[in-house]
């Protein structure tokens, strides 16, 4: 009997909207300590979570938040801030259950292609704890470099800048074959698998 092969290709569509205030909900019941709700948000939020104080910590001014969704199932959330008058990435954060399928760069390329539809001019900034090598090496990947913080110093954080230019050409042509599309009040994200089957 002969062997039959034949290639496809497998399409992941992923999508970036505004989140709303269920999704924000959803996103406070991923942590299970102070210590890890503090490494993502910050100072001011309370473990064990209450409602109310971490919608309220959370939106800040000039902050805007938003959901990474597949098959309708939110597997990410960051949020765009305007700080040091850049595009400021903050409170990124995959799921635990859709970790390991380099999705973090899913959300960062279409965080941007949001951010550059906002303001086509800004270069990008973000804050990460030393002690996370694994979100470092991603925003490495990515193009951030390490540049000296603004104000006040923190000896726990390294802040990482992308500039304007390099964002686009990421944008344009990446390592990671994801194509992030604006469309309208969305960031659509398709990624294409090969996929092989053999009879």
């Amino acid at each position: 009997m002969a062997l039959v092969w034949w290639a496809a290709l497998v399409v992941h569509r992923y999508e970036l909207h505004a989140a709303d205030i269920d999704d924000c909900l959803l996103i406070s019941r991923c942590f299970d300590s102070a210590a890890a709700l503090s490494q993502w948000g910050g100072d001011g939020f309370v473990y064990p979570v209450n409602k109310l104080q971490f919608l309220h910590q959370l939106h800040k001014a000039d902050t805007e938040s938003y959901q990474l969704s597949f098959a309708k199932r939110i597997v990410g959330f960051g949020q765009i801030c305007d700080r040091f008058g850049k595009h400021h990435f903050a409170r990124l954060l995959v799921l635990p259950e859709y970790r390991g399928q380099q999705l973090s760069y899913v959300l960062l390329l279409s965080l941007m292609a949001r951010a550059l539809q906002q303001n086509p001019k800004l270069d990008f900034s973000l804050f990460v704890f030393k002690h996370n090598h694994l979100a470092a090496h991603c925003y490495l990947q990515l193009g951030f470099v390490e540049k000296p913080q603004p104000g006040t110093s923190h000896p726990d954080l390294r802040f990482m800048q992308l500039n304007n230019k390099q964002a686009k050409t990421l944008l344009a042509a990446n390592k990671w074959q994801l194509m992030p599309v604006v469309q309208g009040a969305s960031v659509v994200c398709i990624k294409e698998h090969p996929y092989v089957h053999l009879d």
